[in-house]
């Protein structure tokens, strides 16, 4: 009878032991494209160059702006300025003399673009809607030499609006992101009467 019992309770014990369950399938994570996130600029250069109506040939450098917070997002990229550095310039002013002035820009603007890059977004263009620009950020600004003289105040979306882009805000831009660096640069051309203007754009990554 105990030899039964125990063959019962074996019997039962072992029934009721369930078999262990297979782990789930872990789902891999869905790649983030490289140039995409919250990135920070390191600084920037710029150059604008050309014949004025006049006959003077202007030749400004920029350089300057750290700080300058960029979200990168498929479809837009916004500006937030506030906290970062100015802009110092330097150059042959449109009168044909020696120039220099700085500009401060604060606040947020928002950028419509069409961002179109490869596959892991190495590398890509940022096309801005300007016209589409908006948001509160202002600039100010002033000439230093060969006299002082204040550029008052203005609204940063209203300059992209009818194409006069503040240094940052690009046009029709290049981009290259590295992502073992995870450093971004772009890179822009822009052309407007007679004149050209570069820009180069150095960022790091805050966060994804």
């Amino acid at each position: 009878m105990r030899i039964g019992l125990t063959a019962l309770l074996a019997a039962g014990m072992t029934a009721a032991v369930a078999a262990p369950a297979e782990a789930a399938p872990k789902k891999p994570k869905k790649q983030v494209k490289c140039h995409l996130g919250l990135w920070k600029t390191i600084g920037l250069t710029a150059n604008i160059s050309g014949k004025t109506p006049e006959g003077f040939n202007q030749d400004v450098d920029y350089k300057g702006m750290a700080g300058i917070k960029l979200k990168v997002s498929p479809q837009r990229v916004v500006y937030d300025f506030t906290g970062s550095k100015r802009e110092y310039i330097k150059g042959i002013g449109a009168d044909g003399k020696p120039m220099e002035a700085w500009e401060q820009l604060t606040g947020v603007l928002y950028l419509p673009s069409k961002i179109t890059s490869d596959k892991k977004g190495l590398k890509g263009q940022i096309a801005s809607h300007n016209k589409r620009a908006a948001g509160p950020a202002t600039g100010t600004g002033m000439t230093t030499k060969p006299q002082k003289a204040s550029w008052g105040k203005w609204k940063v979306a209203d300059h992209a609006k009818i194409g006069h882009f503040d240094t940052p805000v690009v046009k029709k831009a290049k981009f290259v992101c590295n992502p073992k660096k995870k450093t971004l640069r772009i890179t822009d051309v822009r052309k407007w009467a007679t004149f050209t203007e570069t820009l180069d754009m150095r960022l790091k990554l805050v966060r994804r």
